[in-house]
């Protein structure tokens, strides 16, 4: 589903916002292998289209390619760019590319830095898309010359957040406040408004972000590598959310790890209104322990005040 942009820089989202659908996701090619990368639309494409178009594109990776090694061999791409397609990465180069959990670290020579306004913004679209095809990165970070840009609001760039779109799209924004793990190694809240779609829920949405991890700097995500939550909903004012036995196998061993992951996920559900009670649930039958910790820690909505 297509999302809006937000906060890349104010200019180049006005631009963009002019620009309408010159940027909305075009559909992946059928029956094609190799990689969707994303570069900017050839000059002749007609008036009103795409900007930016996707294209598969063979990287001549072996089966031992680990992510980061994928990871680099997308950027070098990009890089190369692709016949009849234009690059947003012209005469840029790569430096280092790292990933920590979810999120890819990428650091480019200090000329990526030059790029304002629209260029900027489609080289953040094209970086940000192209890496999120891989699978356990849903997050990346842009530095120039080990620096950050220091224009943008937000260091932390989302495929789903540089999708441009009607705000049609959008049945409602609403704000809730995720709960990660600050320098200190405690639990400290990051407030967002998460943009609710057609069929989508607002506990959905919100464990999605989770899983994403945080937007601030200082912050680290909580939830472990490849955690998976099979389904939640809302009755009654109870939340029922469910795990598989998978997913609890991934927990860390120590108690109070898995204690800062529960309250995590915990507290950020109970910014819902609507939510005063938690049920988890594993493979349809309800949990009275995560790992080594009681769920009645969590059960209900803290009282106003509480500590998390």
């Amino acid at each position: 589903m297509k999302k809006g942009i937000r906060r890349l820089t104010l200019f180049a989202a006005a631009l963009l916002v002019l620009l309408s659908a010159a940027c909305a996701r075009p559909e992946e090619p059928e029956g094609e292998s190799g990689h969707l990368l994303y570069f900017l639309s050839p000059e002749a494409a007609a008036p009103g289209g795409d900007a930016i178009t996707g294209v598969r594109v063979d990287l001549d990776l072996g089966e031992a390619a680990d992510p980061t090694e994928e990871a680099a061999a997308v950027v070098e791409g990009l890089i190369r760019g692709a016949e009849g397609y234009g690059t947003a990465l012209k005469d840029v180069q790569l430096r280092s590319i790292n990933i920590v959990g979810r999120r890819a670290y990428v650091d480019f020579s200090p000329n990526y830095a030059a790029l304002t306004g629209i260029e900027l913004s489609l080289a953040d679209y094209c970086v940000t898309l192209s890496l999120s095809q891989i699978e356990g990165i849903s997050a990346v970070t842009i530095t120039a010359g080990g620096r950050d840009l220091f224009y943008r609001d937000s260091a932390v760039l989302m495929g789903r957040d540089v999708l441009l779109s009607s705000m049609e799209d959008v049945i409602e924004t609403v704000p809730v406040t995720l709960y990660f793990r600050d320098e200190s190694g405690l639990l400290a809240p990051e407030q967002r408004l998460l943009e609710l779609y057609e069929g989508q829920t607002l506990a959905e949405s919100l464990l999605s972000a989770l899983l994403e991890g945080p937007r601030e700097r200082g912050l680290s995500p909580v939830i472990p590598e490849d955690f998976v939550f099979n389904g939640v909903r809302v009755e009654d004012r109870v939340c029922y959310l469910s795990l598989s036995s998978k997913a609890l196998t991934l927990l860390p061993e120590v108690a109070e790890e898995q204690e800062i992951i529960l309250r995590s996920i915990a507290l950020s559900l109970y910014s819902i209104e609507t939510v005063d009670e938690l049920c988890i649930l594993s493979d349809g039958e309800e949990l009275q322990q995560f790992g080594q910790v009681s769920i009645d820690l969590i059960r209900f909505r803290p009282n106003e005040g509480e500590a998390p």
